[in-house]
Formats: C-alpha cells, sequence, structure tokens
C-alpha cells in the first residue's frame, strides 16, 4: 500500500467517524451554514446580533471538504466558522501539490469583510496536513491571530507520491513560489507511511531547517496537539521542533504544546475517546482566551 492510498484511506477514516466523536453541539448559539461563493467548502455563522469571532478549518490528506462538521460545531459556540477545501473538489487542485496559500488568504478576507465577524478576532485550525497549511497561512497573513495545529508539521513537507517512480514537489506555494520542503522517501513506502517521513526527519535537518515556517510572524499563540503514538508520522517530535523554533524566536505569545501518550494520528477521530475529550476541551479553552475581546 502506498503512503498516498493510505493517506486517504486515513483521510476517508476521519470523516466518518468524526461527528461521532465531536459530542452534541452546544445550544447556546442557533446557526445557519451554507457553501460560500466566494470560497470552497462550509461557512456556518451564529444568528445572534453583534460581531463575532471567526476560525478557519482546514481538514487533512483525505481533501475535500470532510470537516465541515466542525463549522457547525464551532458555530454553536459562537464562532463563524469556515471550512476551507484546498484540493479534491471540482475547482480546486485534484493533488496536494503545489496548493497557493492564497487559497486560505482569499477565504480570510472574504470572512473578515462579513458584518457579523469581527476581523481583529480570526484564528486557523488544521488537522494533519491541514495543520500544516494552517501554520503556512498563519505566518503568512498577519490578521491571523490564533492558530490550532492538530498532529500537524512546523514545515512543509513535500507532496504524497504515488510509488516510488513519481516525483516529488512542495505541497504549497506561496505568492507564486514554491514553499521549501522536506523530501518523503519514495522508497520506503510500505503499509505504514512512517517510514517515508521517519528518516528524512531525523537525517536530513538542514531540509528541515529550510522548511520551517516563519513562525515567528505569527501574531498570536500556537497550540500544538501531538500523538505520542503516531504511525503516520512523528507528530510528537515535530510539534517539539515547532516549539523549539518559537522559543529561539522569542515568540511573544503563549504558546502551548500537548502530546497524548500511546494514541496514535486519529486520536480525536475515535481512537481515544479519552484524549479525545481532553483536546476539545484543551481547543476550546486557547481559543476562548486567545480571540477573546
Amino acid at each position: 500500500m502506498t503512503v498516498t492510498n493510505l493517506a486517504t484511506r486515513a483521510g476517508l477514516l476521519l470523516m466518518l467517524i468524526f461527528v461521532a466523536s465531536i459530542g452534541p453541539a452546544n445550544a447556546d448559539d442557533a446557526f445557519n451554514c451554507s457553501k460560500p461563493a466566494e470560497f470552497v467548502g462550509t461557512l456556518c455563522a451564529p444568528v445572534s446580533a453583534g460581531k463575532h469571532p471567526a476560525l478557519l478549518i482546514l481538514g487533512g490528506s483525505g481533501g475535500g471538504d470532510h470537516l465541515a462538521s466542525f463549522a457547525s460545531r464551532f458555530a454553536a459556540r459562537g464562532y463563524v466558522a469556515a471550512s476551507v477545501a484546498y484540493f479534491g473538489l471540482p475547482g480546486l487542485p485534484s493533488r496536494l501539490e503545489l496548493i497557493p496559500v492564497e487559497t486560505v488568504g482569499t477565504a480570510l478576507d472574504r470572512i473578515a469583510e462579513r458584518a457579523d465577524v469581527d476581523p481583529e478576532r480570526m484564528g486557523i485550525l488544521g488537522v494533519s496536513k491541514g495543520g500544516e497549511f494552517a501554520l503556512l497561512a498563519a505566518s503568512t497573513y498577519p490578521r491571523i491571530v490564533a492558530v490550532v495545529s492538530i498532529v500537524g508539521s512546523p514545515f512543509a513537507w513535500s507532496r504524497l507520491p504515488r510509488g516510488p517512480r513519481d516525483g516529488l514537489a512542495s505541497s504549497w506555494t506561496a505568492a507564486g513560489k514554491v514553499v521549501p520542503f522536506v523530501p518523503v522517501d519514495r522508497f520506503a513506502m510500505q503499509d505504514s507511511g512512517w517510514d517515508a517521513f521517519e528518516a528524512p526527519l531525523r537525517q536530513n535537518r538542514v531540509a528541515v531547517e529550510r522548511a520551517m515556517f516563519r513562525l515567528e510572524n505569527v501574531r498570536g499563540p500556537i497550540l500544538f496537539l501531538a500523538a505520542g503514538d503516531d504511525r503516520v508520522w512523528d507528530s510528537k517530535t515535530q510539534a517539539e521542533i515547532g516549539m523549539d523554533y518559537l522559543k529561539a524566536h522569542q515568540h511573544a505569545y503563549a504558546d502551548k504544546m500537548v502530546s497524548y501518550p500511546n494514541v496514535g494520528h486519529p486520536f480525536m477521530f475515535g481512537g481515544s475517546p479519552a484524549a479525545a475529550e481532553s483536546a476539545w476541551s484543551e481547543i476550546d479553552a486557547f481559543l476562548a482566551k486567545a480571540l477573546s475581546r
């Protein structure tokens, strides 16, 4: 099984079991959801009057709009929330390669213009490759003032090749330029994706340093959530690299990392109910504080 197939299956698994894992939405805020014309995804907004904090949501390597349920969850808690698709749907790239960060920038600008949004209180949350993309976006757009990266990476990886003969390219572009990336090991594609990421992570430190996002540019705190027994990629080590980078660059915000031992990559989506419940509590508390008035 190739890493690409493994990642696609993992993404579909997350989609299938997500609804059961988040629990019932709070009844504090009624909300409406729609498909926005300005970007591909799902936007949910409270019906209550006034300006609300906003949250953009990015899914992982499964593509599509699989995290639309996140938008409704957060809208029920008072956020204008949008799941933003960036590949795998009509009008978007078919593969997770050379995705423009401006995909997020466009959605960010359109949401900031809404009458029910406080443009000074905008955050972003991503899962897996979406956590990676969220950190790139937050490093690029100063209006993002809070970041949640769930089992994500603080640097860019290459696209997931279909096999050892498939060429490598960056997952992302910014301002029309390729974002430097760490190449996965095309020849280590076994049943587990771990081998494709593990050797480059441990042995190609020059590439890791070159591919690091400029996290010092993020104008707000970052929350890393990691899986201690991640068999897709080592999210714990990657989160530690991100935290070390922030400390070295004296990031002047209350950044935080939480690692859940003995849980795997999809721990928030049915793999470990106790860890998932704890993680949701961390996320809710973090965003409430970071996006407070």
